[in-house]
């Protein structure tokens, strides 16, 4: 019996960029223009990242995430490139652009009509959760919302032993698509469903999510619905 099928679960808990929303669709163009605007001010010379380079970041969090974009001598600053890019981010986010993969509020929607209760998990600040959850329209369809800023966090895992302890239970899964979802997973002993992307690759999953909403209800044993006018 597989890890999915051997109990029904009473937690879906679910990784943000990449996961529910197409961070590909905004990311590799903002950091370009973050990093060519420092450059700018500074007057440096830095080469601009491609997509692939951009997208590696993803999942990562703090300085992981913004001082690859830096040279040797300038690492040390990725908070100011973090200050330069983070109010635009928040802004596009808030912007009314749906960034949201197709399907993602019926698949979320399906799930707790089942029973199932949500919550969210990502390696971001309070300042970007907050864009994601309400400029995408997420909170509305998750019960709770935690990141790097939320009490007693310091780890995705961290927000994985909270999001149990607030639901009250230990039959929960994670849906990610980083190698930093599985570790979490993993580091919590809970079941991990790999969102199926071209960015990385992940061996050992105990799921492969393709993106349809039918697809995560019968890797989770549930019989969703979608609802007539999905927002």
């Amino acid at each position: 019996m597989s890890a999915l099928s051997a109990s029904p679960f009473e937690l879906a808990i679910f990784d943000v960029d990449g996961t529910l929303n197409g961070i590909e669709l905004w990311w590799p163009d903002l950091i370009r223009q973050g990093v060519q605007s420092f450059a700018a001010a500074e007057g440096l010379q830095l080469p601009l990242p491609d997509d692939q380079q951009a997208l590696a970041v993803v999942g990562n969090k703090n300085e992981e995430v913004w001082a690859p974009f830096l040279p040797a001598a300038e690492k040390h600053r990725w908070r100011d490139l973090r200050a330069l890019v983070l109010p635009l981010e928040v802004a596009l986010l808030r912007s009314g652009v749906d960034y949201r993969y197709p399907g993602v509020v019926e698949t979320l929607t399906g799930l707790r009509d089942a029973g199932l209760q949500l919550a969210l998990a990502s390696n971001c600040g309070s300042e970007y959760m907050a864009a994601i959850a309400q400029g995408q329209g997420l909170a509305k369809h998750t019960d709770w919302q935690f990141c790097l800023d939320s009490e007693g966090v310091d780890t995705k895992a961290d927000m994985l032993r909270n999001a149990m302890r607030v639901a009250e239970t230990q039959s929960a899964v994670m849906v990610g698509d980083r190698v930093s979802d599985q570790l979490a997973a993993l580091e919590v002993g809970i079941p991990f469903v790999w969102r199926v992307n071209t960015a990385c690759e992940i061996r050992g999953a105990d799921g492969h999510w393709d993106g349809a909403p039918n697809h995560l209800w019968a890797l989770l044993g549930v019989s969703g619905s979608a609802p007539a006018n999905p927002a």
